[in-house]
C-alpha cells in the first residue's frame, strides 16, 4: 500500500491485481480510497498452488497486459504474486521484479520434500522469468544466494519501510506514562498461520508467568487466520484466560499497540517483517526470533532481544529479561528508553520514502 501510494503521488500509473479472499479491512479501504487513481483487477486463486486457478489467473493476467500496453515493469509480491506476475510478465516481453516477503524454503519446520519443490520452482522462475528479486534483508538475500535462484547481479536489497505519517504519530502520540499500575503488557499482531507459531507464543507466555509469579502480567495478541481456533484452546486449556486476551483481526493496529509495553516475535522465518517494525516506531522494545532482518534491526539498538527460533524456553527467558529493572529507573522506565531508541532507529533507517525512491531506480534501470 505505502509504495503504491507513494507511486501515484509522484505521477506513476498503477494497475494492481489482488485476491479478493485475503483482502482484509485496510485492503479494502484502500481500494476504496484510490479507485480513481489505480486500477484495481481481482484475481480468483488461492494461496496454494493450484493449476487450473492459476492457469486462469495467468491467461487474465495476460488479457490484461496485451489489453493496457504498455506497461513497462510487472512487480509480483510474495511467492504466489510474484509466480504469477513473473509468468506473465515474461510471456508479454516486460522486465519483472519479484519481492518474496521471506521464502518459506527459510522455515526451520518445512520437510525436506517441500524445501526442494518450492526451491525448484523459484529456481526456474528465477532464471527464466525475473529481470530483478528485491530482498528486504540481507539474510533473505544470502538465502536467494545460497539457492542460487537468481544470479547475483539480479538480487537487491530494499528493506521494508513505514510511511512518514504513521512516524508522526507514532512520534507525537504514543508516549506512555512511567505511573501506570495495569500489568506488564507483552503482545503482538499477526496472522495465525504456521509461519508465525502462534502457539508458541502462548506457551512461552505461560512460561514466563511460572518464571515470575511476583511479577504481574498479560498477553494482548491481535490477528485472525487459520490457527485461530487452535490458539483460543491453548488459552482455554493453560488456565491463563485472565491472562490472555486474544482480539480476533483489528485495524486499529495503532490502539492495540497502545496497550502494550513489549512487542513479542513468535515467527518461524520472515523476510523482514512489518509487525516488528511498526512495533519500533511506536516506541516498543522488541524480543523475536532471530528472524531474517532482525540482525540489521532489531539487534542494531541495545536492549532488544533475539532469542533462536522455534526455542520456547529461551523466548519465555527473552521475555522475562525485559521484566528485571536495570538499576536506572523502574521496568517501564527502561522499556521506554529502549521504546524511544527504536523510534529514533526507525526513523533514520527505515522511512517508506526512501523504499520508493530506492525501488524506483530499480524500475528505471531495468526499462
Amino acid at each position: 500500500r505505502g509504495l503504491c501510494r507513494d507511486l501515484v503521488v509522484q505521477g506513476h500509473q498503477l494497475t494492481v491485481a489482488y485476491a479478493p479472499h485475503r483482502a482484509d479491512e485496510k485492503f479494502k479501504e484502500f481500494v476504496s480510497d484510490h479507485r480513481d487513481r489505480i486500477r484495481f483487477v481481482q484475481l480468483k486463486v488461492g494461496r496454494g498452488i493450484s493449476p487450473l486457478s492459476d492457469l486462469r489467473a495467468i491467461v487474465r493476467l495476460l488479457r490484461l497486459i496485451k489489453a493496457e500496453d504498455p506497461f513497462d515493469i510487472v512487480h509480483g509480491h510474495s511467492s504466489k504474486g510474484g509466480a504469477l506476475a513473473r509468468i506473465a510478465g515474461r510471456c508479454s516481453g516486460i522486465p519483472t521484479v519479484y519481492t518474496p516477503h521471506s521464502l518459506i524454503m527459510a522455515s526451520i519446520a518445512i520437510s525436506r520434500v517441500k524445501a526442494y519443490l518450492y526451491t525448484s520452482i523459484e529456481y526456474i522462475l528465477g532464471h527464466w522469468a525475473t529481470s530483478r528479486i528485491i530482498a528486504v534483508s540481507e539474510g533473505e538475500r544470502e538465502l536467494i544466494l545460497k539457492l542460487r535462484l537468481v544470479r547475483e547481479d539480479h538480487v537487491a536489497i530494499v528493506e521494508n519501510g513505514i510511511d512518514d505519517q504513521d512516524l508522526e504519530y507514532f512520534s507525537q502520540g504514543l508516549d506512555r506514562e512511567d505511573t501506570s499500575q495495569r500489568p506488564l503488557t507483552f503482545g503482538s499482531i499477526m496472522r495465525f498461520t504456521p509461519q508465525k507459531a502462534p502457539g508458541h507464543l502462548i506457551e512461552a507466555f505461560a512460561r514466563l508467568v511460572e518464571m515470575s509469579p511476583s511479577v504481574p502480567v498479560r498477553l494482548v495478541v491481535a490477528g485472525d487466520g487459520e490457527l485461530f481456533a487452535e490458539a483460543k484452546e491453548r488459552v482455554i486449556a493453560s488456565g491463563l484466560g485472565e491472562k490472555v486476551s486474544l482480539l480476533g483481526w483489528r485495524t486499529d493496529v495503532r490502539e492495540v499497540l497502545r496497550e502494550l509495553d513489549v512487542f513479542v516475535v513468535s515467527s518461524l522465518y520472515e523476510g523482514l517483517s512489518y509487525g516488528t517494525i511498526e512495533a519500533m516506531a511506536a516506541k516498543l522494545p522488541v524480543v523475536t526470533t532471530d528472524v531474517f532482518g532482525t540482525k540489521e534491526t532489531v539487534a542494531a539498538v541495545p536492549g532488544n532481544v533475539l532469542v533462536p527460533v522455534g526455542d520456547l524456553q529461551a523466548l519465555a527467558r527473552g521475555m522475562y529479561q525485559l521484566t528485571i529493572p536495570t538499576g536506572q529507573g523502574s521496568v517501564r522506565r527502561s522499556l521506554q528508553r529502549i521504546g524511544q531508541a527504536n523510534h529514533d532507529y526507525v526513523r533514520a533507517s527505515l522511512r517508506q520514502s526512501e523504499v520508493t525512491r530506492r525501488t524506483l531506480e530499480i524500475y528505471r534501470a531495468l526499462c
